[in-house]
C-alpha cells in the first residue's frame, strides 16, 4: 500500500477527531446559555399572555390526560409540555398558562404560550417557536391574528374562511393563504380550553 495514502488517511482521521472534539466542546459551552435564553423567553411569553398574573405555579398533569382530552375533542397532533397556574398577588388562581405545540403547521411544529382564564376566556397567545411561510403563515405572529383569540369564550373554536369570525366569537378567520397554520394555532388553543374547562378542575 502506498505509504502516502496511509499518511493522508491518518491526517484526515486526526482532523475529523479534532473537529468533532471542538464541536462537542463548543456545544457543551453554549448549551446552558441557550437553554437559559429559551427559559427567559418562555417566562416573558407567559407574562405576555397573562399580564394580570403576579406569579406562576407548576401544575402536574399526564400525557395520557391531555391525549384523552384532545381525542374527545377531535384534536390531532397537539402536545403540552408545561402547564402553569396563573396566580394573583394574594395567591388566588386566575387561570392557566400552557406551553403547547402542534405538529400540524405547514412548516413544521408551531409552539405557543397560551393563557386561558379560569372561566374559559382566552387571554391570548404568544409564539415560542414557528417556521411557517413568510408573509403567510408567519402572520400568526402578528397582533392582527392574535387578537382574534383574545376574549373568545367557547368550548371549542373553529377556523373559517368566510369572514364570519368578526361576528361570531367561536369562529376564527383564517389567515389568508395560511389555513393550515390557522388550524394549527387554533388546535393549540382548543387543547388549552379543553384542559381549563374539563381537565383542570
Amino acid at each position: 500500500m502506498d505509504k502516502s495514502l496511509v499518511i493522508d488517511a491518518l491526517k484526515l482521521l486526526a482532523i475529523t477527531l479534532v473537529a468533532g472534539l471542538a464541536l462537542g466542546f463548543v456545544y457543551n459551552i453554549t448549551k446552558e446559555p441557550i437553554e437559559q435564553q429559551k427559559l427567559l423567553a418562555k417566562q416573558a411569553a407567559y407574562q405576555v399572555v397573562f399580564e394580570d398574573a403576579a406569579s406562576f405555579e407548576n401544575v402536574d398533569f399526564t400525557e395520557d390526560e391531555i391525549a384523552q382530552l384532545t381525542a374527545d375533542k377531535g384534536i390531532e397532533g397537539v402536545t403540552v409540555s408545561e402547564i402553569m397556574a396563573a396566580k394573583d398577588s394574594s395567591g388566588a388562581d386566575l387561570g392557566f398558562v400552557f406551553d403547547v405545540t402542534s405538529s400540524k403547521g405547514y412548516g413544521g411544529d408551531v409552539e405557543l404560550a397560551v393563557g386561558i382564564k379560569a372561566d374559559g376566556t382566552v387571554n391570548g397567545y404568544d409564539t415560542l417557536s414557528i417556521s411557517e411561510t413568510a408573509g403567510l403563515g408567519m402572520n400568526a405572529t402578528k397582533d392582527d391574528f392574535k387578537n382574534e383569540y383574545k376574549g373568545a369564550q367557547a368550548e371549542q373554536l373553529t377556523v373559517v374562511k368566510d369572514g364570519s369570525g368578526a361576528s361570531d366569537p367561536s369562529k376564527i378567520d383564517a389567515i389568508s393563504g395560511a389555513t393550515i397554520t390557522s388550524r394549527a394555532v387554533t388546535s393549540c388553543v382548543n387543547t388549552c380550553l379543553a384542559y381549563t374547562l374539563e381537565g383542570g378542575k
